[in-house]
């Protein structure tokens, strides 16, 4: 049965905001009869809309939503376009999405798409420089400057670009080449140009939100500019970070003092300091507050004006599974402390055999071709064995948890750039503590919990 404002026709996804509807419900602790009491229903009807028979459609989302303390999103779920764990795009239809963008009156960009999912953060593109350059020059009237973006960007250069960028007033010009990369922060304003019109001169602009977008920026901005810029933490401040924990848990540093067996001028010194306490003082803080030690601990960022350069002839590079007998070598490209869970590599795949799988992660992971051989893929996915092929130019993402095995006739090169997704390591540990069976239920509810 199917109704106009239907969510979808996909039978699993049908099935996920079914899930969702029962577990809101019983969050709500409403059971069958108060949920159609609350949202106008016929009795009987509610049960048919968690069960199935029934279709999620707009109009009771939006019930539910005026009803109940939810927002729309919450009765969402996320579309599944990635069903085997891999999708691929081709290099036909990277090019097909091509679009001149225009900046100071001339083409400036040829943008293309490459592999995208519904599931990830990734916004990859392949972006041709048409403004061609004769000098580094940062100022050079011919460089067409954005205003930079929300997004993260690391980015993998082809031939002679030119990779501009600005902070704190002052503008910076680095000529870079191929195997060349950068990690940059939001919102730094940048550019790129060619230093050739005679040899191929592009990126791989490889934006991704991470964990600033979804819940966490519509979060944010409902509470407006000074409770978010109140709640920023600064790099590498240890002290606003014991602070910030002080002040959730409400305790004095005098309490804190009495609690850690530590000195209290001690306590008051590291909570105005940027750096980090010694371990047996962590770990004494850490009891004392109830919590690991890991939420005292904060990150520090290696970026100078928000970016982070990484050349490719200085990249670490190391053999894979072992130096033996490798099946792949891996380059290390541009990345950053602040970002622990974003790895960024160059991989050269050596093996014609499709027998050194490298291991799942929690990752999500996309892959462009780089060189100019095809490559073989081949994955495992719900007892399932796939095989498929990348040509030059293509590219494919990957959910996590996958093994998948790289494989080509002869040696060739990819860019592999994995992200952290919503399952972080708080999710992950709180799905480890679950008892036995409930996150069958966690990813799927079906029943009243009383």
């Amino acid at each position: 049965m199917s109704t106009p404002d239907a969510l979808g026709s996909d039978a699993a996804h049908a099935a996920r905001a079914a899930a969702l509807l029962r577990a809101a419900a019983n969050d709500l602790k409403r059971n069958d009869r108060a949920a159609e009491a609350d949202l106008g229903l016929p009795p009987g009807s509610f049960g048919d809309y968690v069960s199935g028979r029934l279709p999620i459609t707009w109009d009771l989302i939006s019930r539910a939503a005026r009803a109940w303390p939810l927002n729309e999103r919450d009765l969402l779920p996320i579309h599944n376009d990635t069903p085997q764990g891999l999708r691929m795009m081709r290099v036909k239809e990277s090019e097909a999405s091509s679009r001149i963008i225009e900046r100071g009156g001339g083409p400036y960009y040829e943008y293309r798409d490459t592999a995208m999912s519904r599931q990830a953060s990734y916004r990859p593109e392949w972006i041709s420089m048409l403004r061609v350059v004769e000098d580094d020059d940062p100022d050079n009237p011919l460089v067409e400057w954005n205003k930079g973006h929300l997004l993260y960007q690391f980015t993998y250069f082809v031939g002679p670009v030119n990779y501009y960028f600005r902070s704190g007033g002052r503008s910076h010009c680095v000529p870079m080449n191929t195997g060349d990369s950068v990690w940059g922060l939001p919102f730094a304003p940048h550019s790129f140009t060619a230093r050739s019109a005679d040899e191929p001169a592009y990126i791989l602009a490889l934006t991704y939100g991470g964990e600033l977008t979804g819940d966490a920026q519509r979060e944010l901005a409902t509470f407006g500019r000074a409770v978010t810029n109140s709640l920023a933490l600064t790099p590498g401040d240890h002290g606003a970070m014991l602070r910030s924990v002080m002040a959730a848990r409400l305790t004095t540093v005098t309490e804190l003092a009495d609690r850690s067996g530590l000195r209290t001028d001690r306590v008051a010194a590291l909570c105005q300091t940027p750096a980090r306490a010694e371990w047996p003082e962590l770990s004494a803080l850490a009891e004392a507050l109830g919590v690991s030690v890991r939420e005292l601990l904060v990150p520090h960022t290696t970026t100078e004006a928000d970016v982070r350069i990484q050349p490719g002839r200085t990249a670490p590079r190391w053999s894979y599974p072992g130096p033996d007998a490798p099946a792949y070598r891996f380059t290390q490209l541009a990345g950053d402390p602040l970002h622990p869970h974003t790895t960024s590599l160059a991989v050269d795949v050596l093996t014609a055999r499709p027998d050194a799988p490298l291991p799942p992660t929690y990752q999500h992971q996309y892959l462009y071709v780089l060189g100019e051989h095809p490559v073989s893929v081949r994955w495992r996915y719900n007892g399932e064995q796939y095989d498929g092929r990348l040509e030059p130019g293509d590219s494919a993402y990957v959910i996590p948890g996958i093994e998948f095995s790289l494989s080509a006739e002869k040696p060739t090169e990819l860019l592999m750039l994995r992200i952290g997704g919503s399952a972080t390591p708080d999710v992950r540990f709180a799905l480890g503590a679950m008892p036995d069976g409930a996150i069958d239920r966690y990813i799927a509810e079906d029943r009243l919990w009383y």
